[in-house]
């Protein structure tokens, strides 16, 4: 009962001091302590060692609270904000009232709110100038996952190989999905030639000099292409894709280029268009994803084995095909039914220059 009541008297005590009097009090508990561990036959060093150690554990649990404090913090947050998604999309899609009162008041929104955003981006594209070539991309980020579960493979069933239409009049019934390859217009356009090309125009060229990609550090840019020699090139193991989306460069590429003579006049050629520099010793690749669904594939020098996948969609119904493509000839396919790989030939000796575009 008396040691009680002396604890009681001592912990009301500490509760009365101010900051100054519990640092004096702590001061003197501490020696107390170092004067007790000297009676029991410890040194200096233990005692240090044992008060660091409490001090420890006492952080360690401070740590742990803290951590768990602001894991609580977040999880509420989330649930919150989880929990106003799901009672807006509740509200707009089911209550119909709520959500005609919710369009008609937000469509007068949409034009301030875009200008206030290309307001608010000025200064970050002054910073990051780059950044406005996302401008002209017609899809920032592909969807690896995307399928169409009920796409019809009749186009694809019944095909099974790649039809020459040279010197035959190719109507509209040989682009409903079948591929096929002709004879075109098309000049020899070897990597002299091209490179020679781009420096003639390089000033308006160079607008898309950023979408130039390379297999090989030492051929980085289109700078670095136009000023290696193609014998370099040809002891290379190289593959080089130049991206054109502005509407200035593609008009300029276009001259060598030209429209192949099967498309029709009413269809419109897309903006976005494909050059591939390939050496002899050139792994194989796949061709790229184009805007349109009808594309078109020209070898402007050299040659290629171009291998067509049906699509994931068409994989039980269709088959794989295979074609040479020469020089001059043309690859016409539908993107939606085949997915196409670039192979070098056998015991080529010459760079490939290969032109890909699409239209709809």
């Amino acid at each position: 009962m008396t040691t009680s009541l002396g604890l009681f008297t001592h912990i009301s005590r500490l509760c009365k001091m101010s900051k100054a009097g519990l640092l004096q009090q702590y001061k003197k508990d501490v020696e107390n302590v170092k004067n007790c561990a000297k009676n029991l036959g410890l040194s200096d060093g233990e005692v240090d060692r044992i008060i660091e150690e409490s001090f420890s554990e006492i952080n360690e649990q401070k740590c742990s609270k803290t951590k768990s404090q602001k894991c609580f913090y977040w999880m509420k947050l989330f649930g919150v904000v989880l929990f106003i998604l799901m009672f807006v999309y509740v509200m707009l899609n089911v209550n119909q009232t709520t959500s005609s009162i919710v369009l008609r008041n937000v469509q007068g929104l949409i034009y301030p709110g875009m200008k206030l955003v290309r307001f608010l981006s000025v200064p970050i594209i002054k910073v990051f100038p780059s950044l406005t070539d996302l401008y002209d991309e017609s899809c920032l980020v592909e969807n690896p996952f995307f399928y169409v579960s009920d796409l019809d493979c009749t186009p694809c069933k019944k095909v099974y190989s790649v039809i020459d239409l040279t010197n035959i009049d190719v109507d509209e019934t040989f682009q409903s999905g079948g591929p096929f390859i002709t004879m075109t217009n098309q000049m020899p356009v070897n990597l002299s030639y091209l490179q020679k090309y781009i420096k003639n125009n390089i000033n308006i060229l160079t607008e898309d000099v950023r979408r130039f990609t390379s297999n090989n550090k030492s051929i980085s840019t289109l700078k670095d292409l136009i000023n290696t020699n193609e014998k370099t090139i040809n002891t290379l193991n190289f593959h080089s894709t130049w991206k054109i989306n502005k509407m200035n460069p593609a008009r300029i590429v276009r001259k060598i280029f030209p429209r192949p003579n099967f498309i029709s006049k009413w269809s419109g050629q897309s903006v976005e268009r494909f050059i591939m520099v390939d050496s002899p010793k050139s792994e194989p690749y796949l061709l790229p994803n184009t805007e349109c669904g009808y594309v078109f594939v020209v070898q402007a020098f050299g040659q290629r084995t171009i291998v067509l996948k049906p699509a994931n969609e068409c994989k039980r119904s269709c088959k794989t095909l295979s074609v040479v493509l020469k020089q001059s000839y043309v690859l016409s396919y539908n993107w939606w039914y085949w997915r196409p790989i670039s192979l070098p030939m056998e015991n080529s000796t010459e760079t490939s220059i290969t032109y890909v575009n699409s239209y709809c």
